[in-house]
């Protein structure tokens, strides 16, 4: 089982590998989902490939994440990162968009290519179409439990990569659209402003305040216990999650479960590897659901940020100047300029302070003490308030959050850049003539191998010649082979010296600087020429169509059919399309909803089911049964919501080829070769996405408006999550049958942030709560959120729907002819439907309509 570390920066890969991860896995400065780390270039990137490669008895592996959704003027610099991605051999791509999957299919067959989380990969169907896809390894949802796991690595052929440690997301990841449509920084984009670590005053539908908490804030996710499982299991890897931690978390984390794995931690070990991580920065841990899809607790509402290693609880404040604070030293030794906080009942953060002296009593209630460096486990101590501090009751939790012994402890190498890199072979022939100096040179870089590339040096003086022939030869390789800071290394060199002349080091020295040169812009250019024909391979690529109608048409997404109930035969005719999704309905129900859209429709030529974006094994509805129960009734048109949707209708005894496929926006359409890609699987109509903006639906509905669909107004599922939003402020699960929660609405509270000087990796959390100033301001943003419960599955919406009435004039302009509205998870009133409906078609505009992302400067 393979340990898979994360690499914010070069530092933090470097700690990785000596620590002992098999693999890292990075992001590059872009198209990474973790746009705010460090990241790395491509000269950082050939330092880490070749520390990874150049060790012949462990050859570790380098993963490059470009699992961010592309826009469509992002595809030339995606092209070229591929190319110099694969010139230098990185062992696997993981990505998200189904642009890269196109790309790499048609012109870089030699990436391996792992599933990112972000494509919510949940079931059996999505591994197995995967595979078809040539995806090698699916990276699971972290969701899923331990049977559900186990059914994943059972499909043949099949490499399943699980989450080990680290940040959760609230939503399924890839299915959280919070920042995008609130902040305009898309999570699916790298640029999270992480509105789940939000506290919001919660209400019940009659408006009463639950509480004012952060219900979607999660626990860290540890998993140290469940190694045994995961290896019987089947699990290819784990990975911990940290890109934007810092080298010492990294260090901590790798040496933790490399150890864990190995079975090497002598005793005491293990707590005190433990205790270091904690220390340098941790939220609670929790199991999530690996063990119970119905786990309770595993989200943090009510306090915020690093919370450190538990090392005692407050037995007195002892006034003065200054005060002193005095506890019972557990778990941790603790040294001056260490850092503690004091967890404050009703406080959202911990109140911290750095420790700038300790005192040490010889017994608890003494009073005679010495000062110390360092206080060990066991020891009464007390250390210095400072001035402002707040009342801390007695009892009140302390931990450790920073440690200088724990900073000590862990160190790695600094290897030498120059002489660990990755560099491209180049092979020399160099010819000797009396006036003249010729090298051929072929520089190959990953598959790419160029033809011979000539450098001619003219000499101003004839050589002479040599009295020792086979000096000239050992000279020339000294010095062909000192290729410094370029990015090749020596791969042959062969000396034509028919005349036997001396050449002296000073000129072999500037040849092989000319040729080098040369070799290294042919290498440049041939690159060039590569990623311009492959932009111009994309660029020619446009949709088959029929004869377009200009006449827009119009499609319905419902979750309820009596919500045509109030339509009139006017409103009925221009309905090209009525989509019944699934994600709410009873079994039971299903069939009676369709016969009555039949009814009302007069026929199936103009409905089409949805299936669910999440379907999982776990499910109390079997939709793999429901699915073959509709295809058995005749159902064929059908849209598809997630990698999996099509392989769920063929294990249901559909054959793709015979059915009428459109597919839905989680599938994301943010450029040409995503919906090209969609295309080749048989979809016929795709649909744009709702967190996109503006600007990039004016760079692609020119081109694929006769096959998008362009949703104009939606409750938008902001994020579908798999933790009851309720369970999660009361800290426990009710059960299902005394469960009365059905929704809540969430607003931001007035603008407060709270003092902490808690770690470094908590910056995020402190930028983003100034940033909310924004957002609790009544900013256009949001007039504040609902959460709906879905079977025991939360689904987020706005308070107001994504309305872009006023605007379809200029989408029908760029060429837009399908648009679509959808009502589904609101609970609507049929004739606010059908007035809404009418509205939309007349593209008369809402006052005060919330528009998302689209419109935002």
């Amino acid at each position: 089982m393979e340990l898979l570390a994360p690499a914010g920066n070069l530092e933090a890969g470097i700690a990785a590998f000596h620590y002992g991860a098999d693999a890292v896995y990075l992001g590059m400065h872009d198209f990474s989902a973790r746009a705010d780390a460090d990241n790395f270039s491509l000269d950082d990137l050939a330092i880490l490939i070749g520390i990874a490669h150049n060790n012949q008895e462990w050859r570790r592996k380098v993963y490059v994440t470009i699992n961010t959704l592309v826009q469509e003027q992002e595809l030339p610099g995606l092209i070229t990162l591929l190319a110099q991605l694969r010139d230098l051999e990185v062992d696997a791509l993981i990505i998200q968009d189904l642009a890269l999957l196109a790309i790499v299919k048609e012109h870089f067959p030699e990436f391996e290519l792992h599933a990112s989380t972000q494509m919510a990969v949940h079931n059996p169907a999505g591994v197995r179409q995967a595979l078809e896809m040539d995806i090698k390894r699916v990276i699971a949802a972290r969701e899923l439990t331990i049977p559900e796991i186990e059914q994943l690595t059972a499909v043949p052929g099949a490499e399943i990569e699980v989450f080990i440690h680290g940040a959760l997301c609230y939503a399924y990841s890839g299915l959280c659209l919070l920042s995008a449509a609130l902040r305009g920084r898309s999570g699916n984009r790298g640029e999270c402003a992480y509105i789940c670590r939000k506290r919001f005053i919660c209400k019940d539908p009659s408006g009463k305040t639950i509480s004012q908490a952060a219900p979607f804030s999660m626990k860290d996710l540890c998993l140290k216990d469940l190694i045994p499982a995961l290896r019987t299991a089947k699990v290819a890897a784990v990975k911990i999650e940290g890109r934007k931690k810092t080298p010492l978390y990294v260090a901590a984390a790798t040496n933790f479960y490399r150890n864990l794995m190995d079975r090497t931690f002598e005793d005491g070990e293990e707590a005190l590897s433990e205790n270091d991580l904690k220390t340098i920065f941790s939220r609670p841990w929790t199991q999530f659901h690996l063990r119970s899809r119905r786990a309770a607790a595993v989200t943090e509402p009510h306090i915020a940020g690093h919370r450190g290693v538990d090392v005692g609880t407050v037995a007195a404040v002892r006034p003065g100047q200054p005060a002193w604070l005095r506890f019972m030293l557990k778990n941790h030794p603790l040294e001056k300029h260490d850092g503690l906080q004091v967890e404050i009942p009703g406080r959202e953060r911990p109140y911290g302070f750095p420790v700038d002296d300790i005192r040490v009593f010889s017994q608890a209630n003494a009073s005679t003490w010495t000062q110390a460096f360092v206080a060990e486990p066991g020891a009464t101590i007390e250390v210095p308030l400072p001035e402002d501090y707040p009342d801390l009751p007695i009892n009140a939790k302390i931990c450790q959050t920073s440690s200088q012994a724990v900073k000590q402890r862990y160190e790695w190498p600094a290897p030498r850049p120059s002489l660990c890199r990755t560099r491209y072979p180049v092979y020399f022939d160099l010819t000797i003539e009396a006036q003249r100096l010729t090298v051929l040179s072929q520089p190959c870089a990953g598959p790419r191998e160029l033809s011979d590339v000539k450098t001619i040096m003219e000499l101003d003086e004839p050589l002479a010649p040599a009295n020792k022939p086979e000096n000239v030869l050992a000279a020339a390789k000294t010095c062909f082979a000192k290729l410094g800071d370029t990015a090749l290394t020596l791969a042959d060199l062969r000396v034509n010296n028919p005349g036997q002349l001396f050449v002296p080091t000073s000129l072999l020295n500037e040849v092989r600087r000319r040729a080098a040169e040369d070799a290294q812009k042919a290498l440049d250019d041939d690159l060039h020429s590569l990623t311009t024909a492959v932009m111009a391979k994309v660029k020619a690529w446009q949709p088959e169509t029929e004869a377009i109608d200009l006449t827009p048409s119009w499609s319905l997404k419902l979750d309820r059919a009596f919500y045509l109930n109030a339509f009139e035969a006017s409103d009925l005719k221009p309905l090209g399309e009525v989509v019944l999704a699934l994600d709410r309905a009873e079994p039971n129900d299903v069939l009676d909803d369709l016969a009555e859209l039949e009814r009302i429709l007069g026929g199936r030529n103009r409905i089409r089911i949805a299936l669910p974006v999440i379907c999982r094994t776990s499910d109390d509805r079997d939709w793999r049964q429901l699915v073959a129960t509709l295809f058995r009734n005749g159902w064929r048109r059908w849209m598809l919501t997630n990698l999996s949707s099509a392989e769920i209708l063929t294990e249901a005894g559909a054959n793709p080829k015979n059915l009428n496929l459109t597919a839905d926006w989680p599938l994301y359409v943010n450029n040409r070769l995503a919906a090209k890609l969609l295309l080749e699987l048989g979809v016929k109509r795709v649909t744009l996405s709702p967190e996109d903006n503006f600007d990039n639906w004016r760079q692609i509905i020119p081109l694929l408006g006769p096959i998008a669909e362009v949703p104009v107004y939606q409750d938008t599922p902001l994020a579908l999550s798999a933790v009851c939003a309720m369970a999660s402020l009361n800290g426990i699960c009710s059960g299902k049958r005394a469960c009365n929660f059905t929704s809540m609405t969430l607003n931001s509270r007035p603008w407060e942030v709270q003092p902490s000087n808690s770690s470094d990796d908590d910056a995020d959390d402190d930028r983003d709560d100034r940033q909310d100033a924004r957002f609790a301001s009544g900013s256009s943003d949001s007039t504040g959120l609902i959460a709906i419960n879905n079977n025991c599955q939360t689904v987020v919406i706005n308070s107001q729907p994504l309305d872009l009435a006023g605007h379809l004039g200029e989408l029908r302009q760029l060429g837009a002819r399908h648009f679509r509205a959808d009502f589904i998870w609101r609970d609507y009133a049929p004739i606010t439907v059908r007035d809404t409906w009418r509205r939309l078609r007349q593209d008369t505009p809402a006052p005060n309509a919330w528009t998302a992302n689209f419109f935002r400067n």
